[in-house]
């Protein structure tokens, strides 16, 4: 199910150019994912877990599982591509990306904690901090994606060139989960063979109030 609005807690939020995964590649791994939670409904059935709260628990841990492979599966799709457009290649339109999310941060009242620009796809680590307030998710992408291609596309000297696929994926992070999927977005570049130094690379952002607690520790 698609956010539809920026919680007050984490979240990690992907999404890609268009046409950056061919369809093929694509609709093998929704099916793959659509297969697998058919099975997991056979394996533990409603009336099941209806009656049996630990049947319930294994359940909706099976479910997560599916759908932390389904993503990285996703990933690997978009870290490892051999056709699609790489309109976010160069420090230029990294930045345009990068300095968007600072002014819808502040537009908004959110909180950007990472941010990894790579050459087909984005990853973004943000919470809404603004207090009693509802962010549209929708809105706020929208806006994102409508100014960022514009951008880019001035850049390119390609007017009118669509650049943003329409959906994204999102998933709140977990309690105690925050370290690792801060890691997962700013790692994103060496998972991917672009680069072995996550902190050097020109695509990637994060809060400065992170760096004693989580940056420097983890590379010391």
């Amino acid at each position: 199910m698609r956010t539809l609005y920026i919680p007050d807690t984490p979240l990690h939020l992907t999404y890609r150019l268009y046409g950056s995964i061919p369809n093929l590649p694509l609709q093998k791994l929704h099916s793959s994912h659509r297969l697998r939670k058919l099975r997991l409904a056979e394996t533990f059935p409603a009336d099941q877990r209806a009656a049996n709260q630990e049947t319930k628990e294994l359940y909706r841990e099976a479910c997560l599982a599916a759908e932390v492979d389904h993503y990285l599966g996703y990933d690997e799709l978009l870290d490892r591509p051999t056709t699609g457009p790489r309109y976010l290649r160069g420090a230029a339109a990294k930045r345009i990306v990068i300095d968007s999310w600072h002014h819808l941060a502040k537009q908004e009242g959110l909180k950007i904690y990472a941010v990894s620009v790579m050459d087909n796809h984005v990853h973004l680590l943000l919470q809404n901090c603004s207090e009693n307030r509802l962010v549209s998710m929708v809105d706020t992408l929208e806006n994102h994606k409508k100014w960022t291609a514009t951008q880019l596309n001035r850049l390119h000297g390609m007017k009118g060139r669509r650049v943003w696929a329409e959906k994204e994926y999102s998933r709140t992070v977990r309690r105690g989960g925050f370290e690792h999927v801060l890691w997962y977005v700013l790692n994103n570049p060496v998972k991917a063979g672009l680069t072995e130094d996550p902190l050097s690379w020109e695509g990637n952002w994060w809060s400065p109030e992170l760096y004693d607690s989580f940056i420097v520790a983890r590379v010391a």
